[in-house]
């Protein structure tokens, strides 16, 4: 989350993914952002600020447990949504 985060992301910027299957959210009080960040290691986390992770994309396969680590994650959003498309694309092909 950026300071200047004081509301929802407009729909200009949810809609830079449009997949029904991708789900985005503010995380205002960053409750998500913290438990992620507890799953990754270290070396993953592209985009913090204070300890918090803001402005990434995180893939989870329909069939994973709260807990486990995403098959994807990245960050900021608009530097990895071909990649999201890419992750998104190949996991519509292995089922």
């Amino acid at each position: 989350m950026l300071p200047t985060d004081w509301a929802k992301p407009s729909g200009m910027v949810q809609s830079r993914i449009s997949d029904s299957r991708v789900v985005q959210f503010w995380d205002k009080d960053h409750l998500v952002a913290k438990e992620v960040r507890q799953q990754l290691s270290t070396s993953r986390i592209c985009c913090q600020r204070n300890g918090i992770i803001w402005d990434a994309a995180a893939l989870y396969p329909s069939d994973m447990h709260w807990g486990a680590s995403p098959a994807f994650f990245g960050g900021a959003v608009l530097d990895v949504t071909g990649d999201v498309r890419q992750h998104l694309s190949a996991m519509s092909k292995s089922r």
